[in-house]
Parts: structure tokens; C-alpha cells; sequence
């Protein structure tokens, strides 16, 4: 599997209900964060965790850390051997980029498993305020603006943009692209490319009458989206908003009920 075909299984707060995730490393087991997963590797989080105590755990062990993750949806554990490919302290805990050893092992299609506990076909990503929104540009390899947007969702690996319908012959299938966008008062100006488009009849936030609307699914360029600083602060953006989607729901869960 290239890395071009890999499906990534991106994760919210609402994925995660039912689910979860533990690294072993050596006899310890450590409930982590999880933050994006695919056939591939994971990229997970010890939340409140410094860089320090971190590298010392993994340290502690020759053997090879494992990731568990327990689910209803699986009639066992499904436990995936890995190896740190990187580690960043971030606002919320320590990230670790982690590399499955065996994406399929004699009794498990890992792709599979994966599909059947997130239940989902790779696009789900974690979606922003919808106070808040957050202005797209799209640029060509030349740096001429194509298209204007509205980010529908983020990733470590790529972002959903909605444009209008009458951009989206400007912007097919494969179109390499540079996007600049700002996270949290910080500008980002990344390589990427098009993967999808489609148009869809919705009611934007704020509305109640249904609109048509361009929706690209666009992945950042690998070296783009891996440098570190880039790396981090869409960490940073990623958990806060999982964070702050579990803790909606937890609120909305304790509510009580209107008669």
C-alpha cells in the first residue's frame, strides 16, 4: 500500500465514544489519545504527558511497544506491534507519530478491523467551530489564487474545503495546490493536492434554506504537513477540538431533558 492509497481513519470526539486506546510499553499500559490512525501507523497522544517522562518510558524496554485499541464493534482486542517514528510536546501532551509493524498479520486485515470499529470510509476529520469560520485560499502551482473557501474539517493529513460550485472546474481531481489558511491567530501556507470533489445540496450554519456547494477533500503535502513546527500546531488545533467536542457532548449527555 502506498502511501497515495493509504485510507486514513480520522477521528472526532463522536468516533472515539466506545473506543479505547492503550500503548503497552514493556509492563506498563498507558491510556492514550487518539488522534488519526490508518492501515499504516497512528498518531496518538499522552495527554498532560511531558517529552521527558515520555522518551523515559520507552526507554525503560527493549520490547516492542504495542497499541491496543478495544471496541464492541471487535470480538477481541485488536493489538498492533509499532515503532516510534517521532515524538513532539505540544499544549496538551506529548504526540507520537507510530508505525504498525505488521498492517496485516495472519489472523487480522487490519484495514478491515479498522473499518469496522470506526465504521466509517476514511473521511472523517474534525470539524471547526461553526462560530468561527476559518477563510480557505487556494493557490496553483504558480501561487495565482483558483478558488476562495471555508475549511469543513482538519486533519494532520488534510482538511475538507467547501467553495462554490462554480470553482470547482478550476480545481479537478490531482490539482496540485497551495493552501493558505490561519489556525489560532497562526498562518499556514502548505503544499497539497486535490483528492475529491463533489457538490452537494446542504444548509450551511446559520440557515435554513439548502444550498449547493463545492466540497474538496484535500491532503498536504508529506513533507509539508511533517515538518515540525506545522506538525505541532495542527496537534495543538486537532486535540483542543476533540477536547472540546467531548466535552460538549458530555455536557449535552447531563442535561436534563426539556418537557
Amino acid at each position: 500500500m502506498t502511501a497515495s492509497q493509504r485510507r486514513h481513519y480520522r477521528v472526532t470526539g463522536d468516533d472515539l465514544n466506545g473506543i479505547d486506546v492503550t500503548m503497552k510499553v514493556g509492563e506498563h499500559r498507558r491510556p492514550v489519545h487518539l488522534m488519526d490512525i490508518s492501515a499504516a501507523g497512528a498518531a496518538i497522544a499522552f495527554l498532560e504527558a511531558k517529552r521527558g517522562d515520555v522518551e523515559s518510558l520507552l526507554r525503560s524496554t527493549r520490547d516492542v511497544p504495542t497499541v491496543r485499541i478495544d471496541s464492541g464493534r471487535l470480538s477481541s482486542s485488536l493489538d498492533i506491534p509499532c515503532r516510534i517514528a517521532h515524538l513532539q510536546e505540544v499544549a496538551s501532551g506529548v504526540v507520537c507519530g507510530v508505525a504498525f509493524l505488521r498492517r496485516i498479520d495472519e489472523s487480522v486485515n487490519l484495514d478491515r478491523a479498522l473499518l469496522r470499529i470506526f465504521n466509517r470510509r476514511g473521511a472523517v476529520r474534525v470539524e471547526p467551530d461553526a462560530k468561527n469560520a476559518i477563510h480557505v485560499a487556494i493557490d496553483d502551482a504558480k501561487g495565482a489564487l483558483i478558488a476562495e473557501g471555508f475549511l469543513r474539517d482538519l486533519s494532520l493529513t488534510g482538511m475538507g474545503v467547501t467553495v462554490p460550485p462554480e470553482r470547482m472546474n478550476a480545481v479537478p481531481n490531482g490539482t496540485n495546490v497551495r493552501l493558505r489558511f490561519s489556525i489560532d491567530n497562526a498562518p499556514f501556507d502548505l503544499n497539497a493536492a486535490v483528492r475529491f470533489g463533489k457538490v452537494n445540496t446542504v444548509v450551511l450554519p446559520g440557515d435554513v434554506v439548502p444550498h449547493e456547494v463545492g466540497m474538496l477533500g484535500i491532503e498536504f503535502d508529506e513533507n509539508a504537513r511533517n515538518h515540525p513546527d506545522t506538525r505541532k500546531r495542527l496537534a495543538n488545533w486537532v486535540m483542543r477540538r476533540q477536547r472540546e467536542i467531548q466535552r460538549m457532548q458530555r455536557e449535552a449527555a447531563g442535561a436534563p431533558r426539556r418537557r
